[in-house]
């Protein structure tokens, strides 16, 4: 081969691999059933201010409505996600974007629990990972009785 073909392939995978390096981070949402009670999990999404994330987010369980509302105000995102027919989209979480906590719900179902936007500035370590059980069902308590 000749050196300026040699040349123009190496240029050419150094792009790719640039390319690779800045891919937006994907974010998976998906509706979660806990009792009676439609969750979107995790529990807690963490972004930082001027950070591409792409979202990917699913509505696969069986049973009750046929889609769900995906609404986050802080990003600008009011979607309809319809069963086993995955949304994505990729946003950029503005760079003005206050540190904090915003909700992530359903315009369509307000009784289902929503999932955290956390805003944190870049450089701060990530929560732990939320576990992949899903949410927790609240435990009554049984108080026993004296004999």
């Amino acid at each position: 081969m000749s050196l300026r073909i040699l040349c123009s392939l190496f240029l050419m995978l150094c792009g790719w691999a640039r390319a690779a390096d800045t891919l937006p981070r994907e974010i998976t949402l998906e509706t979660k059933k806990v009792g009676e009670v439609v969750h979107w999990w995790p529990e807690k999404v963490v972004v930082h201010p001027g950070e591409t994330i792409r979202i990917l987010a699913k509505h696969d369980l069986e049973g009750g409505f046929e889609f769900h509302g995906l609404l986050i105000p802080a990003l600008k995102i009011t979607e309809k996600v319809d069963r086993h027919k995955p949304f994505t989209m990729t946003v950029k979480v503005p760079a003005d974007l206050k540190v904090g906590e915003y909700k992530v719900g359903c315009q369509f179902h307000p009784g289902h629990v929503a999932a955290t936007l956390v805003v944190q500035a870049e450089g701060t370590a990530p929560e732990a990972a939320p576990k992949a059980e899903g949410p927790k069902k609240k435990s009554k308590s049984k108080k026993s009785k004296k004999q």
